[in-house]
């Protein structure tokens, strides 16, 4: 049986506080010039999930799609979210270059690959953003498929975002495993079977990723002794 590794992508693989808590504190700002609300700047802020300078765990900062962010921004002002996309667009040079892979991802999608795994990418980012990143640190050859959130009108937790993946390489649930730093990824499925990890390498603390069947550090404890911690379940 195919064995196939489903990674979030910011918090997983990718050092999540290094651009997107600085990003939200100037598109925050941003937003305050250029429609003059700095009266609920710090009420935008907390909604979105950024508090005391640090982005919350499974917030909308922390899991949600770029739409979902966008019309958050709408809800204060008309046209906000077309602004909020622009904006986006505009810094995804500024974010790519701030892109830093999580010490030891590389090395584990490598050896998954090298076990016989397939890797794909599950995130609730862009496809432009996550295709930006696998090019930047040049995945490309250990990447077999990508689900972006921006993919399908499902999101996770909704299993529903994975039957296009499914469908396409003819993977069943029993197949895959999800890795990822928030509660959408931990509960990816969890109705249907589908097996978790949680890592603490992104925004959430171990209390906070509900649904897991275990959790760990980092993606590199996802080996142990040579052996995947989950591999019984994978044949």
């Amino acid at each position: 049986m195919t064995r196939v590794i489903l990674f979030d992508k910011d918090g997983t693989l990718l050092n999540y506080q290094k651009i997107w808590t600085p990003y939200a504190k100037r598109v925050i700002q941003a937003f305050a010039e250029e429609f003059d609300r700095h009266d609920i700047k710090d009420q935008l802020a907390y909604e979105l999930g950024l508090i005391d300078g640090e982005i919350a765990p499974n917030s909308i900062l922390a899991s949600g799609t770029g739409e979902m962010i966008q019309n958050h921004f709408e809800n204060y002002e008309s046209g906000a979210a077309a602004w909020m996309r622009k904006h986006y667009e505009d810094s995804l040079k500024e974010i790519l270059e701030s892109m830093e892979l999580i010490e030891g991802s590389r090395e584990v999608l490598e050896k998954f690959q090298d076990d016989g795994f397939e890797n794909v990418i599950v995130t609730s980012d862009s496809r432009e953003s996550t295709e930006y990143f696998i090019a930047k640190f040049d995945l490309g050859p250990l990447i077999t498929d990508i689900v972006a959130g921006d993919d399908s009108p499902y999101h996770k937790p909704d299993i529903r975002m994975l039957e296009p993946l499914m469908e396409r390489r003819g993977y069943t649930l029993l197949d895959m495993v999800m890795v990822g730093d928030n509660r959408s990824d931990t509960m990816l499925g969890s109705e249907e079977g589908l097996r978790t990890v949680g890592v603490l390498s992104g925004t959430c603390r171990e209390q906070d990723l509900e649904g897991a069947d275990i959790i760990i550090e980092s993606v590199v404890d996802l080996y142990s002794n040579g052996e995947f911690i989950l591999e019984e379940g994978c044949k």
